[in-house]
């Protein structure tokens, strides 16, 4: 067996030969076919010996065991060291050199390497054999002496392979020759011996019965190399799918499974007094860059994600992705203080708050954060993932970016998950219904409009308000169908108004999902169409913080519900954080002043200075102004 290094050992940035290491590498094969020629006359040209080597070399360079390191080995050094011992120098040189040109052939090496693999095994068998024939001559053949110096023999040609490939890769990458020669030999020094002891074996058959002996090795040799390959073969192949088992295609982190297995571990190793925590992950406005851009996009901005995880976390952490915008940390501290939670937690969204460059768009995303603590909230992987399951939704609906496992968030999750199973049956039983809320016009104190406000006629549980499910509802796919449902129910009923004679508006509620729904528009222009409604009929209302989240994808948006005849209004206007370059953007009509300034305001002077300066501001923008809480 050989280990071609040169073959497999070039560096990643590849340094071209100079014009005197070139010549150098062209005149080295030369010099060890003038070197053979003077020892012709030693040398055994038996064309049997001959053929079965230079077959058993050939046979080599096609039958490679990949070693899974940066070696291979194969019979074809084996097979020169062999020639070298039987025939002598010259007829090894020979195999090697039509050895290693049958292989530039298949593999294509620039020139440079197939020169330095021409030196090498040409000149590695003929020093070899050189030595051989200088000390067979001390010792009786059939002697164990004998035996040891074709062993010797292995040796000096194997370390005259290393220094000539070794030496190559460090010109290559400028490093250390010792650290190259060790860096190549020791992963395949014990196969390398049992090679010299193979080579030795062969040496004995052939002594014992001549050519019968050597094809008999021979065949022996390819059966031993074709079983050793399969076996190789069948490992990696093991590798490959534990790997898949445990690792998530897109990104390469680990999966579900892998993470688990981490977790349960390092519970295991856990002595008195340890403590730890498991982070759970779940990113803010993922859906909108698939739902918006597609998917392409978003599986760009997961992969580049994966490597920002894992060096937030550093070494001794584990991050791996649970599955769609889903991930899971197991920080490397082993403390679930605080402090310590803070720490990585403003890690974690520092990392996750970096814009992603995806084909030169800018991508944005956020974080919502649930944490649990062995062994305070679960002793198992189980039950620390429910629990920062648990807690990241809590964070999500307290629109933060994080939040510590408490039992009363398990008693909220059940109640979500009731809601949400519930909410389906609601929309096929027809329980959601709208209740409608009248827009005055304080100057003639006529009813220009009305408002539709969602509720959920519960059967066990009366009218529901709309604070106690839509948050919750809105995290999900549901909120598309559950707004549909609204502007559908809200349009009929303002045709209703309108073929009595009460030429009447409707406005609507719409979510930041809704907003960067692609089919909205078209379905709202299908519902007005269908019960005959103007579009200037309609006013749909949008946040100042939906707005902000992505003021590009806004525009885009509300310039097509616009362009329908749709009116626009900003809801619960001066809640937000606001630029009134993007609201001037806007193609919106109507401001709506938030209650909480508004009920106050004859109370506190403050609140009526902002809701004065905001009727102006509408005003000065051309915009309607529509105030709530005027209940007195």
């Amino acid at each position: 067996m050989e280990q071609q290094a040169t073959n497999n050992l070039l560096p990643t940035r590849r340094r071209r030969p100079g014009r005197a290491l070139f010549a150098a590498l062209v005149f080295a094969p030369l010099l060890a076919g003038g070197v053979a020629w003077l020892t012709v006359g030693e040398d055994s040209w038996s064309l049997p010996a001959l053929a079965l080597l230079a077959a058993l070399a050939l046979a080599g360079e096609f039958m490679v065991v990949d070693t899974s390191g940066r070696l291979e080995i194969s019979a074809s050094f084996l097979a020169l060291v062999l020639a070298a011992v039987i025939l002598g120098p010259g007829p090894a040189a020979l195999i090697g050199a039509l050895a290693i040109t049958v292989a530039w052939r298949r593999f294509r090496w620039s020139p440079d390497v197939y020169l330095t693999n021409l030196t090498n095994f040409t000149w590695s068998p003929l020093l070899g054999g050189l030595f051989f024939h200088a000390t067979s001559r001390l010792v009786d053949p059939s002697s164990a002496s004998h035996y040891l110096l074709v062993f010797i023999t292995y040796l000096v040609s194997m370390a005259q392979n290393f220094l000539i490939a070794a030496g190559y890769d460090c010109y290559q990458d400028r490093s250390s020759m010792i650290a190259k020669v060790r860096q190549m030999l020791l992963p395949v020094l014990s196969a390398e011996l049992v090679t010299a002891l193979l080579t030795l074996a062969g040496a004995f058959g052939f002594d014992r019965l001549g050519i019968a002996g050597l094809a008999l090795f021979g065949l022996v040799l390819g059966s031993f190399l074709y079983l050793m390959r399969e076996l190789m073969t069948s490992k990696r192949r093991s590798e490959q799918l534990q790997r898949v088992a445990t690792t998530d295609e897109l990104t390469g982190l680990a999966n579900r499974e892998r993470f688990r297995e981490v977790v349960e571990a390092r519970i295991a190793a856990a002595g008195p007094g340890d403590a730890f925590t498991v982070m759970l992950v779940d990113l803010d406005r993922f859906k909108e860059v698939n739902d918006t851009l597609g998917h392409h996009y978003g599986d760009v901005l997961l992969r580049d994600l994966g490597p920002r995880l894992a060096s937030a976390i550093g070494d001794g952490g584990l991050v791996a992705r649970l599955g769609g915008d889903e991930f899971a940390i197991l920080p490397a501290s082993r403390s679930s203080a605080p402090a310590a939670v803070e720490a990585t937690v403003s890690q974690l969204c520092a990392t996750i708050n970096q814009p992603f460059t995806v084909d030169e768009l800018s991508l944005e995303v956020g974080a919502s954060i649930g944490v649990a603590r062995f062994p305070d909230d679960g002793l198992d992987s189980h039950a620390l993932l429910r629990c920062a399951d648990i807690a990241m939704y809590a964070a999500k609906e307290a629109q933060t970016d994080h939040k510590v496992y408490a039992a009363e968030q398990n008693q909220h999750s059940v109640r979500r998950l009731n809601v949400l199973s519930d909410i389906r049956h609601a929309l096929t039983g027809d329980e959601i219904v709208v209740h409608y809320q009248p827009i005055v016009d304080l100057d003639d104190r006529t009813v220009k409009g009305a408002e539709g406000l969602v509720r959920w006629q519960h059967p066990e549980h009366g009218l529901i308000p709309p604070a106690a499910f839509v948050q919750t509802v809105e995290q999900t796919g549901l909120i598309g169908p559950l707004t549909r449902h609204v502007l559908e129910r809200s349009i009929a009923e303002c045709a209703a108004w309108r073929r009595d004679g009460r030429a009447l508006s409707v406005a609507v509620n719409l979510s930041v999902r809704n907003l960067l729904d692609r089919d909205l528009p078209r379905e709202i222009e299908r519902m007005l169409d269908s019960f005959g409604v103007p579009a200037d009929a309609l006013q749909l209302e949008i946040t100042e913080s939906m707005i902000m989240t992505d003021p590009e994808r806004a525009l885009a948006t509300v310039s097509r519900l616009s362009d329908l005849g749709v009116r626009l209004s900003v809801d619960d206007f001066g809640t937000g954080y606001s630029s009134l370059a993007n609201l001037r953007r806007l193609p919106i009509d109507e401001l709506k002043i938030d209650r909480s300034f508004v009920s106050p305001m004859l109370q506190d002077e403050s609140d009526l200075i902002i809701v004065r300066s905001t009727i102006n501001l509408g005003h000065d923008l051309g915009l309607r102004i529509i105030a709530e809480g005027v209940e007195d």
